[in-house]
C-alpha cells in the first residue's frame, strides 16, 4: 500500500516512487479530507489525472497512521483484508481506502495500472468491501479519475464527492522543492504557465520537469515537451491496460472511441453495429405480420416482437466504455487514447466501422415505439421549436438534438415515412406520408401551416421539402404562389428548393428579386439554376453567376471564374465557354 512509501525527514514529508523521492507539498485538500473522515463521512476523490488526488489521500492516510489510526487497504487479498479489520477494531481510529491509480503509477505504470483494471473488473466487490467497513463504523475513501468514476456510479453516489482541480501555485512549489538545480521562481512560473492550460497532469509534469532539468539555461519549452511526452506515455499504458487487454475489448474500445460523440443509446448501438440491421429487419417483419394475423397467432407474433424490441433495447444500454470515454477527458488523455487505438489496430487488426446514424435512430424509434414522438420532433424542427420531446429526448445532448442526427432523420427522406406515426391527424399525418401520396389539398395544408409558422418565428423547410417541391413543380398557380411565399419567409431552405423556387417564379412571371438575393446568399452557385431551368432562365443565371463570382473571388478565384462561365452560358455563349473552359487552366491559391 502506498502509505508505507511515505516517511518524515527533517519535518518534510517524503514519498518514495521507484528509485526517486518526492518532496510532498502540503495540499489544502488534505485538511478537508481529514475533517470529513473525522466526522465518519466516506469520500469519493475524483478529477483529472495527475492533479494530486492520490497524494492527498495517502498524505491523509499517513497522518492518521502517525496519530495511531489504521488504514485498511480495500484492494488487499482476503486474508490481509481480514487482518486489517481485526487490527482496526482494536484501534481508536481507522478508515479504508482504494486508489485506482496509486502514486507509484507514474513511476511504474505497467505494474500499478493493475489497480485500474481491478476497478474495471471488480468494482462491485470493492464497493461491497467498502460498504462492510462502513457498517463497522469506519469511513472509506475511493480515489478515481473522472473516467473511472463512471463505474459503480450507484454505489459511489452514497459518498461525499470532492472534485480536485490543479492549482498553479502548488505546481510552482512542487517544481521548486523537487528540482536538483534551483533556477528561481521566474523559471518555475514559465514552466508551469506552459503546462497549466492543459487542465490535467499539472503536478506530475511540474515534478518531471524539475527532476529532468540539469541547467538553468535550458529552454523551458523543450523541458515542457519532454514532460508532456512522459505523461502521455503513462496514460497510454493505462489506456492499453483498461481498454485493449483483449482483441474483443479492443474492438469495442475502437468503435466506442469513434462513436462517443453520439448520444449514449446510439453510441452503444454503434458498438453493436454488426447486429443492429439484422435486429431491425426482424422486428419490422414481425410488426408487419401483426397487421395480417388475428387470434392466437397474432398474440404469439406480438410476444416475439416484444422480445425483439427488448433485445434492441439491451444493445442501447451504454457500455461502461461509452460512459468513460464520453466526458471531457483533457487533450493529453485524448492523445493517449488515440495512441492506444492505433495500437489496437496494429495488435488486433480492428478499425472503426462506418456506421449509418439513420439506422441507429431507426432502431431506437422502432424498439421504443416512438413513431409518434419522431413525427412530432420532425414538425418541431420545421417550425423552429425544440425537438427534444417525448422519447426522442433520449437522443439529445442536454436540450439539443445534434445536427448530424437531424440530418440522419431528414435525409434522404423523413424517417417518419419509414416508421409511420399511429396518430393520423394534422401535420403528424403528413409527416408519415410522402408528398406524392397526398393530393394538392394536403400540400396546401402543409404550406399554410409552414407559412403561418414563419410569420411567428423561424421555419426550416428541410423536413417537408418534398411537399414544397411538389407544390412548386405541379401545383396550381395559387399553390405555387403559396409555396413561393413559404420559401421566401423560411429561415432554412435547401439549395435545390431555392433553385426550383426561382424557376417557378420565372414561369409565373412574378418578382423574384428577393428570392434571387436569398439564393446568392445561401447557395452561391448558378449551376443548380442551369440544371433546373436552362436557357429560359438566362437573366437569372447571369445575375446569380456574376453575384456568386463576386462572393467567391477573394477566397476561391477559380470557383469565381467558373461562376462567370456559367453566367456566360446563361447569356447564350455556351459554345465559347465549352470550347475554352478557362476555369480548368486556373490555379487555385494555397
Amino acid at each position: 500500500m502506498a502509505v508505507y512509501h511515505f516517511n518524515r525527514r527533517g519535518g518534510d514529508l517524503i514519498f518514495r516512487a521507484g528509485d526517486q523521492e518526492v518532496n510532498v507539498v502540503h495540499l489544502q485538500l488534505v485538511e478537508e479530507l481529514l475533517k470529513l473522515l473525522e466526522k465518519g463521512v466516506s469520500v469519493l476523490l475524483t478529477g483529472p489525472h495527475g492533479v494530486g488526488k492520490s497524494i492527498a489521500a495517502y498524505t491523509a492516510a499517513y497522518l492518521i497512521l502517525e496519530r495511531g489510526g489504521v488504514v485498511i487497504d480495500l484492494a488487499s487479498d482476503t486474508a490481509t483484508f481480514a487482518e486489517y479489520l481485526r487490527i482496526a477494531k482494536r484501534a481508536k481510529w481507522a478508515f479504508a481506502i482504494f486508489d485506482a491509480m496509486p502514486p507509484q503509477f507514474y513511476s511504474e505504470s505497467e505494474i500499478w495500472s493493475e489497480h485500474a483494471t481491478l476497478w474495471r473488473d471488480r468494482c462491485g466487490q470493492i464497493m461491497a468491501r467498502a460498504d462492510y467497513v462502513r457498517r463497522l463504523g469506519f469511513p472509506a475513501v475511493v480515489v478515481l479519475a473522472s473516467d473511472l468514476a463512471t463505474r459503480c456510479r450507484k454505489e459511489l453516489a452514497q459518498y461525499e464527492k470532492i472534485t480536485t482541480t490543479p492549482d498553479v501555485k502548488i505546481a510552482e512549489e512542487i517544481f521548486l522543492r523537487n528540482g536538483d538545480v534551483f533556477c528561481g521562481e521566474d523559471y518555475a512560473g514559465e514552466v508551469v504557465k506552459r503546462l497549466a492550460h492543459f487542465g490535467e497532469g499539472l503536478y506530475f509534469m511540474a515534478y518531471h520537469v524539475a527532476k529532468t532539468l540539469h541547467y538553468c539555461d535550458e529552454d523551458p519549452e523543450q523541458r515542457v515537451k519532454s514532460a508532456i511526452d512522459a505523461y502521455v506515455e503513462r496514460l497510454t499504458t493505462l489506456a492499453r491496460a483498461l481498454y485493449i487487454n483483449t482483441c474483443t475489448a479492443a474492438r469495442v474500445f475502437v468503435q466506442a472511441l469513434a462513436a462517443r460523440g453520439l448520444p449514449p443509446p446510439l453510441a452503444s448501438l454503434a458498438v453493436h453495429h454488426d447486429v443492429v440491421d439484422t435486429r431491425i429487419r426482424s422486428l419490422e417483419k414481425l410488426s408487419s405480420l401483426l397487421d395480417k394475423l388475428s387470434g392466437p397467432h397474432r398474440e404469439y407474433v406480438k410476444i416475439l416482437a416484444l422480445q425483439a424490441a427488448e433485445d434492441l433495447k439491451r444493445l442501447m444500454r451504454p457500455h461502461w466504455q461509452i460512459k468513460a470515454l464520453s466526458g471531457g477527458l483533457g487533450p493529453l488523455y485524448e492523445e493517449a487514447l488515440k495512441k492506444a487505438a492505433e495500437e489496437a489496430v496494429k495488435k488486433c487488426g480492428v478499425k472503426p466501422a462506418e456506421v449509418k446514424i439513420r439506422a441507429l435512430v431507426k432502431a431506437f424509434v422502432i424498439a421504443h415505439e416512438a413513431g409518434d414522438d419522431l413525427a412530432k420532433a420532425i414538425i418541431a424542427i420545421a417550425v423552429g421549436e425544440n425537438p427534444c420531446r417525448g422519447k426522442i429526448k433520449a437522443l439529445c445532448r442536454g436540450d439539443t438534438l445534434q445536427e448530424e442526427i437531424i440530418h440522419a432523420i431528414l435525409y434522404p427522406t423523413r424517417l417518419s415515412v419509414e416508421i409511420p406515426p399511429s396518430e393520423k391527424t394534422g401535420l403528424v399525418l403528413y409527416a408519415g406520408l410522402r408528398a406524392e401520396e397526398v393530393s394538392e389539398k394536403g400540400w396546401i395544408e402543409v404550406l399554410n401551416y409552414l407559412y403561418e409558422a414563419s410569420e411567428r418565428g423561424r421555419v426550416d423547410l428541410r423536413p417537408f421539402r418534398d411537399y414544397v417541391d411538389h407544390a412548386l413543380r405541379s401545383g396550381s398557380p395559387i399553390t405555387k404562389r403559396l409555396a413561393l411565399a413559404a420559401v421566401q419567409n423560411a429561415a432554412v431552405v435547401p439549395g435545390d428548393l431555392l433553385a426550383q423556387a426561382l424557376v417557378t417564379a420565372v414561369e409565373l412571371g412574378v418578382d423574384y428579386e428577393s428570392l434571387l438575393d436569398k439564393y446568392v446568399e445561401t447557395v452561391g452557385d448558378a449551376s443548380l439554376v442551369v440544371e433546373k431551368c436552362g436557357e429560359k432562365c438566362g437573366d437569372v443565371i447571369i445575375v446569380v453567376g456574376v453575384a456568386s463570382a463576386a462572393r467567391r473571388a477573394k477566397e476561391t478565384p477559380c470557383d469565381a471564374l467558373r461562376q462567370l462561365e456559367i453566367a456566360l452560358i446563361g447569356a447564350g455563349y455556351a459554345d465559347v465557354v465549352n470550347k475554352y473552359q478557362p476555369h480548368r487552366r486556373c490555379i487555385q491559391p494555397i
